[in-house]
């Protein structure tokens, strides 16, 4: 029973190499990337990677981190994972191949990449699952600085990881032109809705249908945004000590018993706020009932520069209308 098991298995592996070998061998020989002598050993937080100095076929396998990156890297996209509502989206190349759910090998094979990019998070996700990349192209796994360990604190959270990363590239100019972009940016909404924003406390929530998350860390993308207004970003004992139990600290859990840690936000912006079915503790949240409150889009969540910019312009816009 067992050497038949063993022998099925056998079978199964041998017919899985062929189907990749074929779909390799069936690309269209236009599609195939030019090799280059040329490589960049690239080694960041803990992931290392021998990669093409100058990519002609990549593939982004994760909607947000790695596709910024790849955008502001100006790499050459053949397929990736992207929403169509995403601020992203109008940057994506309209010839680029759109991964679905479901990813398997095949599919990602299919486009013969020479560099794959995946933001940590699905890395490792895929990982755990047995999905990895690596026999098919070199992968480029990106961080997006939301939780830096000791090695990397002293960057600052995302933008000083997008310069990091970008700068082992050698594309430092890239990094410094986004950023000065959105500093600009940031200087005019501080022209704009600055002095209203240093008046006000803002808490950033997570909807669930029986819970709610409040996060307030320095790292996170909304929270530095929001600070950098001049946004006073809520914080008081039950949150601190919430995080404190929390995995990484990340977030703090509230059951809707505890709705009144959001009592002393002048401004609460939340995600899932379209697609959850409500709570009356939500409702008498002082900023929900004086109608202040905005929503928080997915792909604002994590990111870098362009990210940084898309939201802020978001929440410029919010400051304006505060009633």
């Amino acid at each position: 029973m067992h050497h038949r098991r063993r022998f099925a298995r056998s079978i199964a592996l041998a017919v899985g190499a062929i189907l990749i070998g074929t779909l390799a061998s069936c690309s269209s020989s236009d599609d195939q990337p030019s090799p280059s002598a040329e490589t960049i050993d690239y080694s960041f937080a803990g992931y290392s990677a021998q990669i093409p100095a100058d990519p002609q076929r990549v593939v982004v396998i994760d909607s947000r981190t790695s596709l910024e990156f790849a955008l502001l890297a100006d790499y050459p996209i053949v397929a990736l994972d992207y929403d169509e509502s995403s601020h992203l989206a109008s940057k994506v190349p309209a010839d680029a191949g759109h991964l679905g759910g479901n990813l398997s090998k095949e599919d990602v094979l299919s486009y013969n990449p020479d560099l794959i990019l995946i933001s940590v998070g699905w890395y490792e996700s895929y990982k755990s699952q047995n999905l990895t990349f690596e026999d098919i192209a070199p992968v480029l796994v990106i961080q997006d600085g939301s939780s830096p360990d000791k090695e990397t604190e002293s960057l600052g959270g995302p933008l000083g990881f997008m310069g990091e990363q970008l700068a082992l590239l050698g594309k430092t100019d890239a990094a410094s032109a986004a950023q000065a972009r959105y500093e600009a940016a940031l200087a005019t909404a501080r022209d704009d809705v600055g002095s209203v924003a240093q008046t006000k406390t803002i808490a950033f929530v997570s909807l669930i249908e029986d819970k709610f998350f409040v996060f307030n860390t320095p790292n996170n993308l909304t929270v530095d945004v929001a600070s950098s207004l001049g946004y006073t970003i809520l914080s008081n004992d039950a949150i601190t000590a919430a995080q404190s139990a929390a995995i990484g600290g990340y977030s703090a859990e509230f059951g809707w018993e505890n709705a009144d840690v959001l009592a002393d936000a002048d401004v609460v912006v939340a995600q899932n706020l379209d697609s959850w079915p409500g709570n009356p503790a939500w409702d008498r949240v002082p900023a929900v009932a004086a109608g202040n409150v905005a929503p928080l889009d997915y792909d604002d969540k994590v990111g870098f520069a362009l990210t940084y910019t898309d939201f802020l312009n978001k929440l410029a816009d919010t400051t304006r209308n505060l009633q």
